[in-house]
């Protein structure tokens, strides 16, 4: 039944062909705002000039295991949410139910061969996989990291049997994630079935260690100085507010990171020459959708924080999507919403697949409004949504350069707003790491980005706030946040 359904989409494609290959780029912690796609300069220009990228696509949660537990399983955190589980960020990704809904398996379920290289969760969440030697659910082969935070002497999981890498160049993170995914593809390829590649290297995640080819590229580059860099924001939520000024040391140290990440990035890039020139040989590259994005963005100095990410703010929300492959109109570029929530679904599109699939994601596949005819993507894309769901669940007490960047009374909800009228960002902030339920929220921010595009000016309390909007956005939120399924997750 599965391989009738991919047959199916390869005729609706009006090939005789095989179904397409895919390959699925995520990057760790890579802005979008502050130049973080710049490095990649094949990457972007592979994907952007032949294919799409998504102006607007938002991630639903600004932190490393939450964003990927929904990337995974096309459903929002609050599912998974449980304070057992500090070491993925409370997340109960081991739940047997989470695991048999991932991606990997529906896209094993679909015939393809399956194949994931790098990080797929925090340590905490590869337990099972890792030191319990369970197979990692829907994947034929994987290299997967049991370890994160660093770029040499680390610890994998090869298909079950732990493997550890050493110091030297040929051990440099990246490096050995590329040379396992291209290994791979090389024998889908040579074996004639469609493959899942799903990519996940850790750059440019702190430390952002370069490869020592690249150590010396973008010295006396700076951090982007934006207008909310080292900015006292004192109507915004505690965390922020209380932030003191970023010292020229730390400013230094912000810089060097800065370097840092883009060298790590290099490498990443790196990867994606690699594979286009592998299926390219093939003669396989017009079948293969390649689809590149990163589990959330960074701040870097902005409102006085030093590095991290966790905010509700654009740069730390708004993210790169591109895509390439069949059907997909070449150096196009779409404006309508989309976020981390809808990724699973697209993908299990992508592979032919019937709605049926992923009839239990909160997200909604948007394959529709890219292939469309121009008519028909216009009625398709007036339907569609305009808004986008946050939610975070504090770390608690977390420093970087002597910084509190998140404390207990972080947690928030929120909704990012974006339509031919409108441009707004809402926010609720909560008390606590167990909140489950979102009453009385301690603070409240709602910004409007078309006219404040760096969010420097809180509306709420002013005569700028638009009341109406707020309860609309409260309502949303408070709707969302307990929603199952696309029947009640809007």
């Amino acid at each position: 039944m599965f391989i009738q359904s991919l047959l199916l989409v390869a005729l609706a494609l009006g090939c005789s062909c095989k179904p397409p290959n895919i390959v699925f780029l995520l990057t760790d912690d890579q802005d979008l705002l502050l130049g973080g796609t710049s490095p990649m300069a094949f990457t972007r220009t592979f994907l952007g000039e032949g294919g799409a990228k998504l102006a607007n696509f938002f991630v639903n949660t600004p932190v490393c295991c939450p964003s990927r537990t929904t990337l995974l399983s096309g459903t929002y955190p609050h599912h998974w949410h449980t304070v057992g589980h500090p070491d993925c960020m409370h997340m109960n990704v081991t739940d047997s139910i989470y695991q048999e809904s991932t991606i990997g398996v529906l896209m094993h379920k679909l015939g393809y061969t399956t194949g994931m290289f790098g990080k797929f969760l925090n340590p905490g969440g590869m337990d099972p996989y890792c030191y319990h030697r369970e197979r990692l659910p829907g994947f034929d082969t994987y290299l997967a990291m049991c370890n994160d935070n660093q770029y040499y002497n680390n610890i994998f999981t090869r298909d079950g049997v732990m493997l550890l890498t050493g110091d030297d160049p040929k051990d440099y993170l990246t490096s050995v994630i590329g040379n396992a995914t291209l290994e791979f593809v090389d024998a889908s390829l040579s074996s004639g079935k469609p493959f899942f590649a799903y990519v996940a290297p850790h750059a440019p995640h702190v430390p952002a260690t370069p490869a020592p080819w690249y150590e010396d590229v973008f010295k006396g580059y700076k951090a982007p100085r934006t207008e909310n860099y080292n900015y006292s924001a004192l109507d915004h939520h505690y965390v922020v507010r209380m932030q003191q000024p970023l010292s020229n040391e730390e400013g230094e140290e912000v810089d060097l990171l800065f370097q840092n990440r883009w060298r790590t990035l290099l490498s990443v890039d790196d990867i994606m020459i690699s594979l286009v020139d592998t299926i390219g040989k093939y003669g396989e590259l017009d079948n293969t959708y390649f689809v590149w994005t990163s589990d959330h963005g960074y701040q870097l100095g902005q409102f006085r924080l030093p590095s991290c990410k966790l905010q509700p703010y654009e740069h730390d929300i708004r993210v790169p999507f591109y895509i390439r492959g069949p059907g997909i109109p070449p150096s196009s570029t779409f404006g309508f919403v989309a976020g981390m929530i809808d990724v699973a679904p697209t993908i299990v599109s992508l592979a032919g697949s019937s709605a049926k699939a992923f009839e239990t994601m909160d997200g909604q596949s948007f394959l529709d409004l890219l292939t469309s005819d121009e008519a028909s993507r216009k009625q398709k894309q007036a339907a569609w949504k305009d808004k986008i769901m946050l939610e975070y669940w504090s770390l608690g007490d977390v420093i970087r350069y002597d910084h509190y960047i998140d404390m207990p009374n972080s947690t928030y909800i929120g909704a990012r707003l974006l339509n031919d009228t409108h441009n707004f960002l809402y926010a609720e902030f909560y008390d606590g790491v167990n909140v489950d339920l979102f009453d009385w929220p301690l603070e409240r921010e709602l910004f409007d980005i078309a006219a404040d595009p760096f969010q420097m000016t809180n509306l709420i309390g002013t005569d700028k706030e638009d009341k109406a909007l707020v309860q609309e956005l409260h309502d949303f939120i408070h709707w969302q946040v307990t929603c199952r399924g696309p029947e009640s997750c809007v």
